[in-house]
């Protein structure tokens, strides 16, 4: 944002040295100074000369402060404010909370799982460790080699949404117990970071936008404003007949858990428009898979390549993975193989990229979701002639 109040230390101190010189002969006339003052050293100048700085920082005080007064600009606890007088607060960062497989090889006798016990993931990509913490005590029955047991991650933020299998290590000794696992729709409730300052944003304009009587505005405002949710789409052009409402949900995780849709229902069904037959359901996930033998420019150590696309890839699909460059994916967005080469690119060292899969773009429908379900990288050194 331009701020039209913006003054140097020399710009100031020619002002007011220049004013003083003007007037100090009339002030001398009119018995103000006792004689004309020493602008060149002496106590006076020095005096001018804090004054002068004094004058700079109020400056630099008013462009750091004057483009919170403002909501496209603020940031922080400035936008908080902002976003209040509207009736909208920050989301906060939430723990994950799901249900994780406890097994066991003897299956003889009832074997406790206390609380407290800690499992967690094997190092991700960028040797990031998530753990969690079980929540509850549980018996495994006689005659048994599995049970499900609630878990909470360790920390709150999305990263601790991970993925299935990914969990597969017990931190605190559990006699009896031989593994752990989280399997397919083991999430219960989402984990969340805080929410940006853009997405708090979105969600003051929007709340603007009410104002003009358009109900998607407002639907979308009030599903973002849920916790677990991170990007709404609003099919309101009549997807299911005339004077229906399809409202997609991402979750923080991708494919949101139905606690989350659950409450984002409850939200819309107070608010909607009497007319509207509104529905509120996930995304529904297009799976993607990724194969490609990357080309090496030569001079350029192949694993680390493979590893820096490796992390560029995946967040293509993932909004909670940040990586300078990349964008990821919307609802309903297609993927085209363009779209992939450009984020491999961004790695130093790569020189092409012959995709094996996808083959080709995948069109996705407006409720889809582009997901990412295997990803196969290899790398090697380009032959140069």
């Amino acid at each position: 944002m331009l701020i039209p109040i913006s003054k140097t230390l020399e710009e100031i101190r020619t002002e007011v040295f220049g004013y003083i010189t003007q007037v100090q002969d009339e002030y001398k006339t009119k018995g103000w100074l006792p004689a004309s003052l020493n602008l060149n050293k002496g106590i006076f100048r020095g005096v001018i000369e804090i004054w002068c700085w004094g004058l700079f920082q109020l400056y630099s005080f008013l462009i750091t402060i004057l483009p919170m007064a403002f909501p496209e600009s603020a940031k922080g606890l400035w936008l908080e404010l902002h976003c209040k007088q509207v009736g909208i607060k920050k989301k906060l960062a939430t723990k994950t909370v799901g249900t994780f497989f406890f097994l066991r090889d003897e299956t003889s006798g009832n074997l406790p799982i206390p609380a407290g016990r800690i499992v967690k993931t094997r190092p991700d990509g960028t040797g990031n460790v998530y753990r969690f913490v079980t929540m509850e005590e549980v018996i495994v029955p006689d005659g048994a080699g599995e049970i499900e047991v609630k878990v909470q991650a360790e920390n709150t933020g999305a990263g601790y949404n991970v993925t299935p299998g990914q969990v597969s290590e017990i931190v605190t000794f559990i006699d009896g117990i031989d593994g752990v696992e989280n399997r397919a729709d083991w999430l219960d409730s989402e984990g969340t970071d805080d929410e940006t300052d853009e997405a708090l944003y979105l969600r003051y304009q929007l709340k603007w936008k009410e104002g003009s009587g358009y109900a998607k505005y407002a639907y979308q405002g009030l599903a973002l404003g849920v916790s677990g949710v991170a990007e709404v789409m609003v099919l309101d052009q009549h997807p299911r007949g005339q004077g229906t409402v399809d409202i997609i949900i991402r979750g923080t995780a991708g494919v949101p858990t139905q606690q989350v849709l659950a409450v984002v229902t409850a939200v819309i069904e107070a608010a909607r428009h009497q007319n509207d037959d509104v529905q509120v359901r996930g995304v529904v996930p297009a799976n993607v898979i990724i194969e490609v033998p990357l080309v090496c420019k030569p001079g350029f150590i192949q694993t680390e390549i493979k590893a820096a696309v490796e992390q560029k890839l995946p967040a293509l699909f993932d909004p909670n993975k940040e990586e300078t460059g990349v964008i990821p994916f919307l609802i309903g967005e297609d993927l085209t193989i363009d779209r992939l080469t450009a984020a491999a690119m961004l790695v130093p060292g790569v020189k092409s990229t012959p995709w094996t899969l996808p083959a080709a773009g995948i069109t996705v429908a407006d409720d889809g979701l582009l997901t990412l379900q295997s990803m196969s990288i290899t790398a090697t050194e380009a032959l140069e002639s």
